[in-house]
């Protein structure tokens, strides 16, 4: 059946019809995270509304709330799978290619992680003017180590033969100076382009990676 388009007060059409409910708390759950994942993609985490994205998880909005008590519990928690995802990335990235080439793969795709996804630029505060929420400074903080900590052991796992603290300091600035790209434009650099974005990282970056 053909589902019967509603404006939103943006004007934006969402479908009246609600997804399938899921059969457990499991899947409600993760149904709601791809359901706000969908809207924050669409409008922004300011404008993202809890209505809609309990609708298009197909649950009741008292669902929603059993799952994540407030707004700000179920942006984090978005938050905390997109980095779960991205830190799995990192784990994996061109471990067969060597260090310096695993760190250059590493740079681009957490480059292309901080410019891309809303719900991390929201999390780590880099979209201008956006007010931080409860616990957004301890989850941008878990962010860098745990995002260094994941950069470090793929590039121990492709080939680095330098200390762990070496290491370690090695991967945080390159993924401190990527979220201070994301954050603030620089015309050394335009993270859109993916080909500029390796030469930096090789001419740049890789030499520290031994």
């Amino acid at each position: 059946m053909r589902r019967r388009p509603v404006a939103r007060c943006d004007d934006t059409l969402v479908p009246m019809t609600p997804r399938r409910s899921t059969a457990s708390p499991a899947e409600q759950e993760a149904a709601i995270l791809k359901a706000a994942a969908e809207e924050v993609g669409l409008v922004g985490v300011g404008r993202a509304s809890l209505d809609v994205i309990a609708r298009q998880a197909g649950v009741s909005r008292s669902t929603l709330y059993r799952r994540f008590p407030t707004r700000d519990a179920l942006i984090t928690e978005l938050g905390r799978s997109a980095f779960d995802n991205a830190m799995i990335q990192l784990r994996t990235v061109a471990v067969d290619s060597g260090p310096k080439n695993a760190a250059v793969a590493a740079f681009r795709a957490g480059l292309r992680l901080l410019t891309t996804d809303p719900v991390v630029r929201k999390l780590l505060r880099l979209d201008a003017g956006a007010p931080m929420m409860a616990g957004m400074y301890q989850e941008a903080e878990a962010f860098l180590v745990s995002a260094s900590s994941a950069m470090a052991k793929a590039l121990r796992a492709a080939g680095a033969t330098m200390p762990d603290a070496d290491l370690v300091a090695a991967a945080e600035l390159h993924v401190r100076l990527a979220a201070s790209i994301a954050q603030v434009p620089t015309a050394v650099l335009d993270p859109a382009d993916d080909g500029a974005v390796r030469a930096y990282a090789q001419k740049y970056l890789a030499p520290l990676i031994w």
